[in-house]
């Protein structure tokens, strides 16, 4: 998934049936052994604990031994780590100030780095210019040369409910999703556009205006230096709307006035590893659950709590299940990161067909509580949950089977979408195995503050954490009862 993720939800009341039969008799007893939902919500708690979980860090390694011993405490076969190379991106010094006023920031990540990998420190003082929305129409008005840009920075606005046409089902029960709202969405906008032209054209430092974020500065972007070729020497610093009125004030009221940015970071090269462990079957067609545990914040809905129902199926199947297909339960590290771990994992387990046929994936992001934005830029919970995707490969058995079991388990404000609905990738951790033609079943959530510091546990929609495992429970034994013909994307 490398690539700007663009996600919209979309409300139709349509119910669907399928030829599949529930294994009514297998459910009962696998769902007996579904772990409670404070079992669920400690494992989600244990890791957001842990802190920032990035790849390479004390807390990453801890994050990723939590699963490694749960895994093997649950009974699992061939508990493994499958290794990999990937990078630790640090900022632990940066600011702005303008003719001597400080003004609240928080740093870009993954900029600043001349080369890809070491130490760089930027102390720039130079003239402020303000660029618009970052268009290339609006850099040409403006010569950006030596200076230091300042530049809005627009998250997607998704109309909810007018996403409808797009979808396969949605499953709102209880009305919930208003016509004509809408909501922020936190995985988009085209800043790295905006700073690619900043770079061309010579300026010597970026400051993003999150345009329509809510009060905060504390936005963790993924890494898409991979479109400027892994280098992005502009030191990067975001502010929000709010302060960034005081900044355009200054450069319109007075354009010569010195604004002085630093930043110090360092891209460092660390070993990773995936947690890999089996239910053997006596067959090399193999079913995979998998998640993620790594995060660049607490990172309590992203991912702890998909990280904690993949480990609630693990020991529920490692105690229940007696297939003949195997089950593979993959928790995943380098979300942010390039993939690297997920790449490692599709080698080893899926490029390779020697060793097992992976029949479907079957992906948990993402279990997360809504918010809405107060008049003064605060978030509140809502109380309800957030919007949820998901998207499920172009298979109308699978589409069936899933937009059947949504409503069986009642998973309220889920759409159903084609996996292909935002073009050839999918926007999820799942789109390696959809690019090798296994079909992906794939739940996730974008709530605004994903990818904030306020990712915090009372973020995570608790409530739904046993429903979640509920349904992947039932899909795993439901997908497990396909012929291997039925399995392909058409």
């Amino acid at each position: 998934m490398k690539h700007i993720i663009i996600i919209a939800v979309a409300i139709v009341c349509t119910a669907f049936t399928t030829s599949v039969d529930t294994t009514t008799t297998a459910y009962r007893t696998v769902q007996q052994h579904i772990p409670t939902e404070d079992t669920i919500f400690k494992y989600a708690a244990d890791l957001v604990q842990m802190g920032e979980r990035r790849p390479g860090t004390a807390a990453g390694d801890q994050a990723r031994k939590y699963v490694f011993d749960a895994f093997q405490r649950f009974g699992l076969d061939d508990v493994q780590i499958v290794g990999a190379q990937s990078s630790l991106y640090q900022c632990n010094n940066y600011s702005l100030s303008v003719d001597g006023q400080n003004f609240d920031t928080h740093y870009i990540g993954y900029t600043g780095l001349k080369e890809r990998f070491g130490e760089f420190t930027h102390d720039i003082t130079a003239p402020m210019v303000y660029v618009g929305d970052g268009r290339e129409k609006d850099f040409k008005k403006v010569d950006v040369s030596g200076k230091i840009v300042l530049c809005d920075v627009w998250l997607p606005q998704v109309p909810i409910y007018l996403a409808r046409i797009a979808s396969k089902s949605f499953y709102d029960p209880d009305n919930q999703v208003k016509t004509f709202s809408s909501k922020v969405n936190p995985y988009g906008g085209d800043f790295m556009d905006a700073y690619k032209r900043a770079m061309d054209g010579g300026a010597v430092g970026f400051i993003g205006v999150l345009a329509n974020y809510y009060n905060s500065n504390r936005y963790n972007n993924e890494d898409l230096t991979y479109l400027t070729d892994y280098v992005s020497p502009l030191p990067g610093l975001w502010v929000t709307n709010w302060t960034a009125d005081s900044l355009k004030s200054i450069v319109k009221s007075r354009p010569e006035a010195a604004a002085h940015m630093t930043l110090n970071a360092s891209n460092t090269q660390v070993a990773t590893g995936a947690v890999v462990g089996f239910v053997r079957g006596n067959s090399k067609e193999t079913i995979v659950v998998q998640s993620h545990f790594d995060s660049v914040t607490p990172g309590a809905v992203e991912d702890a709590s998909g990280c904690a129902v993949l480990m609630a199926l693990a020991k529920c199947f490692a105690q229940t299940y007696r297939g003949n297909r195997s089950l593979m339960f993959v928790a995943n590290d380098t979300h942010f990161t390039d993939y690297d771990t997920h790449d490692a994992v599709a080698a080893k387990f899926v490029n390779d067909t020697t060793q097992q046929r992976v029949l479907v994936n079957l992906c948990v992001e993402h279990i997360a509580n809504e918010v809405a934005m107060n008049d003064d830029g605060s978030i509140a919970l809502t109380g309800q949950i957030d919007p949820r995707i998901i998207f499920v490969s172009k298979n109308k058995t699978l589409v069936k089977l899933t937009s059947r079991l949504v409503e069986e388990h009642r998973l309220a404000k889920t759409i159903v979408f084609d996996a292909n609905v935002f073009g050839e990738e999918v926007p999820t951790d799942a789109d390696l195995y959809h690019q090798s033609g296994v079909p992906i079943i794939n739940l996730i959530a974008g709530p605004i503050y994903l990818y904030d510091a306020d990712d915090t546990i009372d973020k995570i929609a608790r409530q739904e954490l046993v429903p979640t495992a509920e349904f992947f429970a039932d899909m795993i034994l439901n997908v497990n009862e396909l012929d291997a013909e039925i399995f392909t994307i058409k």
